[in-house]
């Protein structure tokens, strides 16, 4: 596979063909990252600097060199490593300010984000907004000195949309767009349904994990006031469960002048969504994909798809949250990961 470098001015500097390991992993409700071996010859060290572009033309992601390391391998030669995020981490670069009031679909409230932060203010270099697609879900909120990439992946957790910054060459461009999976699921008749499965020979090395710490399915939002003045909402989502509490101190979230109280209480709602789902229950899938000729990646199934995992008798029908190829020596490994993924670190405070 050839990596095409380019300029952080999308200025095509050179290409690389000769790696020896590539770790390409693609998120849903984040950027994803990456981590590129290859020999540290004078034309790779060159090549692969501190913000440059790894593009390949069988992806619409690009990732952004971060990080950079040269050492003498065990076998005697010299390997430079690189590692990065891909575009849409540009995004924290970019604070919040002045505040944001929105309410509508969230579609919308990310592109405002994305504009108002980072193209027609502060702009970041070649970033523009792409097409609409008309997503219905809607939010309102208030923001303000939070990164915009914070916010979109709030938002984006809470809705269960992704979003994704698309390296378009041609017109040498970033291009902002939030999108939606399709239901592949095994419960679904629309369309031809995906199932990995044992059963089905296309996948190895099952892990189902399911973990519950910190979850809560009922949230009390507070906002501004004191004592029993104070304005407080509640959110439910128990759906039959036993009753799992969390409290919410959203006192930043103040009533902007000339703002009902129906819309300030809907700033209030979407906090409390944002909360929860961040203390959802954890329960997922992973498994190494077998590319069989049922279900092709990228033909038949993609990140952010809903499809169904089924092993040790336990199904789960759950939205592709992250894909993770890895390229060693020719041999590429795709690792689907469905449902909610065990966060790398539980954070029950109020980072708001």
């Amino acid at each position: 596979m050839e990596l095409y470098i380019y300029s952080p001015d999308i200025e095509l500097q050179g290409i690389i063909d000769g790696y020896s390991s590539l770790r390409w992993r693609r998120r849903f409700f984040e950027p994803g990252e990456f981590e590129l071996h290859c020999p540290a010859s004078d034309g790779n060290i060159a090549l692969l600097q501190e913000g440059n572009i790894i593009h390949r033309l069988d992806r619409q992601e690009a990732g952004i060199i971060e990080g950079i390391s040269i050492a003498t391998t065990d076998t005697g030669g010299d390997e430079i490593m690189v590692t990065g995020r891909m575009g849409s981490s540009m995004l924290s670069q970019r604070i919040i300010k002045p505040t944001i009031n929105f309410s509508g679909t969230v579609e919308d409230a990310m592109r405002k984000v994305v504009s108002d932060n980072a193209i027609t203010a502060r702009p970041i270099p070649h970033l523009v907004l792409g097409d609409t697609i008309g997503l219905a879900t809607t939010c309102a909120f208030q923001a303000t000195y939070k990164t915009a990439l914070t916010v979109c992946e709030k938002l984006a957790k809470a809705a269960l949309l992704g979003f994704k910054m698309r390296l378009d060459v041609l017109n040498k461009q970033w291009v902002f767009e939030v999108y939606n999976g399709v239901d592949r699921s095994v419960t679904q008749t629309e369309r031809p349904f995906v199932l990995f499965s044992k059963e089905y020979g296309n996948i190895n090395g099952s892990t189902y994990t399911r973990d519950c710490t910190g979850y809560a399915n009922y949230a009390y939002v507070a906002g501004q006031g004191e004592g029993d003045g104070r304005v407080i909402v509640e959110i439910d989502r128990t759906n039959g469960e036993p009753l799992r509490e969390l409290w919410v101190d959203a006192r930043d979230l103040q009533q902007a002048e000339g703002q009902t109280d129906a819309d300030y209480q809907a700033q209030l709602r979407q906090r409390g969504f944002e909360k929860l789902a961040e203390v959802n229950r954890s329960e997922s899938f992973s498994a190494a994909a077998v590319d069989t000729g049922n279900f092709a990646y990228l033909t038949d199934w993609d990140l952010g798809d809903i499809v169904s995992f089924e092993c040790w008798g336990i199904r789960l029908d759950q939205r592709i949250t992250e894909v993770e190829e890895v390229d060693e020596g020719g041999v590429v490994t795709v690792t689907p990961t469905c449902g909610s993924p065990l966060p790398e670190t539980l954070n029950l405070g109020d980072d708001y």
